[in-house]
Parts: C-alpha cells; sequence; structure tokens
C-alpha cells in the first residue's frame, strides 16, 4: 500500500543504508518488498522509545512470535469454553478480571477472606466492584480454573522463551502488556523479518531511524487532527450531521445510552477525554492469551467508551472535537450510501479532509481512500478533486448506489454491477455518467503505466547469438479424442436396516436464556492518540481470520442498572456489555 509514501522512502532508506556494499538492484528489490508495509512503520513508530527498543528486539525472533501466536489459539479457546455457558454480563465480568496483572491469583488465594477479596478488588473501577464481587462469589470453582490456566499458559511462556536472552526475554515480556503489537507483527511477518534483519546488522542507526519517523508521524498526525477539529467547528452544519451520524451509528451498535455507566476509562475521575498526552500503558488490555471479547464487532483490547468511535465527547455547551473518527466509524458511514445523501456536509468535509491529505494513514483518509478503491468504476479522480458541486456530486451518487441496492433487494436473482445499474439510468444520474467515463479512461491510463513501468531491479537483457538447435520442437497433438459413451451401470439400490443406523449424537442442552448475535470482529485503525494501539482498526480492509466462537452461544447480557446520565453525554455508551 502506498500510505504516507514520504514516509516509506525514509523507511526505505533503512534497507538501503544497509546495503551499500551490495549492487543498486538489490537494495532497490528490498525497497519494492518493504512498499506495502509502511503503515505498519507508522504505528510501530508512535510508540515510546522503550516500547520502540523492545519492539525492534522482537523483531529480531520471528520464530518465537509464531510459537506465542499457536499458543494463544489455544488458551483463549480453553478460556471461552470455560466461561461459554455463563451469560454474557457475567462472561464479561471474567474477562476484566484477567486484565488486572496477579488479581485472579489473589482472589483463589484468598477466596475465604471476604476482606482480602474486598481489598483486591479495589483495582478495578468502583462502579464496578460491587458485580464482580458477585461473580466471584457464586462462580469461584470457574475462576478458579481459570487461575489455573493462567498459570499453565505463563509457564508455557517461560519455558518458550528460556532460551533467549535476558533483554529478549524482558521484550516478549513487555509486548504481552500490548497484544495488538503481537497481533500487528505476526500479520506482517515478511515485514517484521526484514526489520529484525536489518536491526540486527546496524542496531544503532535503525533506533536513530526510527526516532525520526516517531517525530515526523506524530507532528504530521497532530497538524491533521487540528485541521479536521478546525473544518467541523466552522460548519455548524457539518457538525450537526456529526452529532445525528454518531448516534445512527450508536442506534445500530445496539447503544441506547446516554450516560457513561459501566465506563471505567472515562467515568468521574478518571482518564480526561481531552487529554492529548499519549501514555501507552494507562489502561489495562485484555490479555493477548485469552484475547478481547469475541462479541466485540472488532478488535477492541482495551474496553474504550463508544464516544472514540465518532471523536466526540458533550459537555453542557455542546460537544467538543477531541480526535478524528475511527476506521470502523468511516466504514461504516461510507458503506451506507444514504448517509450522503442524509449528511451531505459531512461527506463533503470527510472528502475535502482526504484531498488535503491524500498520503495520509489516518481513519478518515484511509475511508476514503478505501471507498473510492471500492468503487473505482464510477467514481473517478476528478469527482473527488473538483470542489466545484461536490456536495451535490456526493448527494447524487447517494441516491444512485442506495437505488442501486435497492434494486438488488428486491432482484436477488437478477443482481446488478454499478455499471450495468448506470447504462440503464443514464439521464437520471448525470454527473455519476461523467465519473464513469473518466474513471474508465484513469483505470485504462494506469494500467497501461503499470505494464509499460519495468522494475528497476532486474537486470537488463544481454546481448546474445543464436543458439544452434539440432531438435526443433514439435507441435504437440492437441486434437480432441473422440468421446466414447461408458456402458451404464445399474447401482444396487441400498436397504438400510433401522436397527443397524448409528444414533445421532443428543445435542447439547440449551442454556436458560436464548442466543445472541455474535458480531463478526474486523480490523480497523485509531486516529487517537493511542493509534498505535489500535493498528489493528487500519486492518479493517484486509480479510482477517474471524475469532473462534464458543461451541454454543452464551446467554445474552442483561443491561446494568443506568447510572444517573451526566449533561450532555454522546449518543452511546462507555462499551458494549
Amino acid at each position: 500500500m502506498k500510505i504516507m509514501y514520504r514516509l516509506l522512502l525514509i523507511w526505505a532508506g533503512i534497507i538501503v543504508l544497509n546495503t551499500v556494499a551490495r549492487a543498486q538492484n538489490d537494495a532497490a528489490l528490498l525497497r519494492d518488498l518493504a512498499a506495502e508495509n509502511q503503515k505498519s512503520v507508522d504505528a510501530l513508530v508512535l510508540y515510546p522509545t522503550e516500547t520502540r527498543l523492545a519492539i525492534l528486539e522482537a523483531t529480531k525472533y520471528p520464530e518465537l512470535l509464531i510459537k506465542m501466536q499457536d499458543l494463544r489459539e489455544r488458551t483463549s479457546m480453553a478460556f471461552r469454553t470455560l466461561i461459554e455457558d455463563f451469560p454474557r454480563t457475567t462472561q464479561d465480568v471474567f474477562y476484566d478480571l484477567n486484565r488486572y496483572p496477579g488479581l485472579v491469583e489473589s482472589l483463589v488465594t484468598h477466596r475465604n477472606d471476604a476482606g482480602v477479596l474486598r481489598k483486591s478488588m479495589e483495582v478495578m473501577p468502583e462502579n464496578k466492584q460491587a458485580e464482580a464481587l458477585g461473580v466471584v462469589d457464586r462462580q469461584m470453582p470457574t475462576l478458579a480454573q481459570i487461575n489455573s490456566l493462567n498459570q499453565t499458559t505463563q509457564g508455557t511462556f517461560n519455558r518458550l522463551i528460556a532460551g533467549y536472552t535476558p533483554i529478549t526475554q524482558q521484550a516478549f515480556e513487555q509486548l504481552l502488556r500490548l497484544p495488538e503489537v503481537i497481533d500487528l507483527l505476526n500479520e506482517d511477518l515478511r515485514f517484521t523479518i526484514l526489520v529484525g534483519e536489518t536491526y540486527r546488522d546496524n542496531p544503532a542507526w535503525v533506533i536513530q531511524k526510527m526516532d525520526s519517523l516517531n517525530l515526523v508521524v506524530v507532528r504530521t498526525q497532530a497538524e491533521e487532527l487540528n485541521n479536521w477539529k478546525s473544518s467541523i467547528e466552522s460548519d455548524p452544519a457539518a457538525k450537526s450531521e456529526l452529532q445525528a451520524a454518531a448516534k445512527e451509528y450508536a442506534d445500530e451498535n445496539d447503544d441506547q445510552s446516554t450516560n457513561y455507566n459501566g465506563d471505567d476509562l472515562y467515568a468521574e475521575g478518571g482518564y480526561a477525554p481531552n487529554d492529548q498526552v499519549y501514555a501507552p500503558n494507562y489502561y489495562d488490555p485484555y490479555p493477548y492469551w485469552y484475547g478481547y471479547p469475541y462479541w466485540e464487532p472488532y478488535p477492541r483490547w482495551r474496553p474504550y467508551p463508544w464516544w472514540w468511535d465518532w471523536g466526540w465527547y458533550g459537555r453542557p455547551q455542546g460537544i467538543v472535537i477531541a480526535y478524528m473518527p475511527s476506521y470502523h466509524f468511516m466504514h461504516w458511514y461510507f458503506d451506507h450510501p444514504k448517509h450522503h445523501e442524509h449528511y451531505n456536509h459531512l461527506s463533503t468535509h470527510f472528502v475535502e479532509h482526504y484531498n488535503g491529505h491524500r498520503q495520509s494513514g489516518t481513519a478518515i483518509s484511509m475511508g476514503v481512500r478505501d471507498w473510492h478503491e471500492r468503487n473505482r468504476t464510477v467514481i473517478s479522480d476528478a469527482f473527488l478533486s473538483d470542489k466545484s458541486r461536490l456536495p451535490q456530486r456526493l448527494k447524487e451518487y447517494g441516491q444512485f448506489e442506495q437505488s442501486r441496492e435497492d434494486f438488488n433487494a428486491r432482484n436477488p436473482k437478477k443482481m446488478i454491477d454499478p455499471g450495468t445499474f448506470l447504462d440503464k439510468n443514464r439521464q437520471k444520474y448525470p454527473d455519476i455518467e461523467r465519473s464513469h467515463t473518466e474513471a474508465k479512461a484513469e483505470i485504462q491510463r494506469t494500467d497501461n503505466e503499470n505494464r509499460d513501468k519495468r522494475a528497476d531491479w532486474p537486470p537488463a537483457k544481454a546481448p546474445s547469438k543464436p543458439e544452434p538447435n539440432p531438435n526443433p520442437a514439435v507441435r504437440p497433438n492437441t486434437d480432441r479424442p473422440s468421446r466414447q459413451e461408458p456402458t451404464p451401470t445399474q447401482r444396487p439400490t441400498r436397504v438400510e436396516s433401522p436397527d443397524t443406523r448409528v444414533p445421532m449424537p443428543t445435542q447439547r442442552p440449551k442454556t436458560e436464556q436464548p442466543d445472541i448475535r455474535v458480531p463478526v470482529p474486523v480490523q480497523m485503525p485509531r486516529t487517537q492518540p493511542d493509534a498505535a494501539r489500535d493498528y489493528h482498526r487500519e486492518q479493517w480492509q484486509q480479510q482477517r481470520p474471524q475469532q473462534v466462537t464458543p461451541r454454543s452461544n452464551p446467554a445474552p447480557a442483561t443491561r446494568r442498572e443506568s447510572a444517573p446520565a451526566r449533561s450532555q453525554a454522546p449518543a452511546g455508551r462507555g462499551r458494549r456489555n
């Protein structure tokens, strides 16, 4: 992917300068291999110096990353098997208890001492302690099994890293507190190996380059965030549409509350929502070995409040734009064509922001870019870049695509693509017709450029003389042989005696409460100050294996009793329950 290409060239220098003793074509080949991994670089360099050093140390040992991933697949399934028969609110407590290092072991060890149990619970938010104590009291046998699984997993991990140096062991132990980083390194394993080899050859130079990249990426994203804030704040209509879109998003995610109940991160006295300081360890993640709750719609290693997805929070004087919307929100927004008709001002701001930051790896630019690529046959570059009548063109696109979706819904056996639908409705959508013509020319031009472009690393063909050919090639006979019809044979009819049939396995008894719908997890980026930890959101556009669901669907959650609503709270809740 060509994301933040300027930074890509800087990172490519890490590889190039480490190959000065080799031919120039070798360096160019390595640059080509690293080109599509630039967003990995952007995510990694956002971490503090200590974490970046741990990441670089880990890249030297990809085999250990693979073994950790294999171990996680087994331990996460074992954990879900232990808790799958409980209601989701109870499962949520089990996930939460394991976010705090040493808490489960302390609860099991002091199970008969109510005072110590209450004291141990003080590491959790105050509004969650009573519910957690209730689950601990009722389900101590299960908690003891989880504690045993914790010890088994930790012992296995200790044996995995035993043969490595103390520095390497410390690096991997540190990364366990950043599970999304381990996921990132495993997802881009080829790139991880390239970085590891380069770091092994010239560690001081790589560290210096990552420090420089850190300053560039942080400064670039801060400027982009300020541009987004001023853009929305200066347009009351777009600001109002952002609020309406956030409410629609919350409603579609079964999120009807208007308070911070259950939000242990942004409750009173918690982390200030307008604090821009990047602090990677301020909030404990779900453990890497068990994963995040399977019902989350995309990787959420920390139970962030839902308003982070749309990037604003409420105050008595109105909403405050704190961050850019998340990639998950952007994909949801652009995946519904009706939004371009209903929230026309907001769509225009999204596209104009993209036009000003086309090489950015932040959520808005990535969201618009991916939408453009998905609709490349009808949305031309000129359609997006020409500011004249952009709101009208986006509105027409929303009407066009919504009409096509409605047609396909009414005719599931005759579903048509955008080009075919446009052929039947040219006069109704003149802007889309013009864009379609432009897009075809742009696609053809790009194809020709790619076909004619020659990579700079393959060696040129050397002059040659004709070789004697004593055995000229003979064209093989490719005539199709005549078909010989087989003699039909009658198959004996199978008679199955009722006495010899294998009985069907007994079905597992259902839980008391009905099944719940488990959303498909997806991958998204985060553009907030914690963008690096939430890099997996930037992977939303890539196919990723789904998390393994339990053998039976657990009972649905019972909504917690609401706390008093806070003034001007966003249309969302602190976390899904």
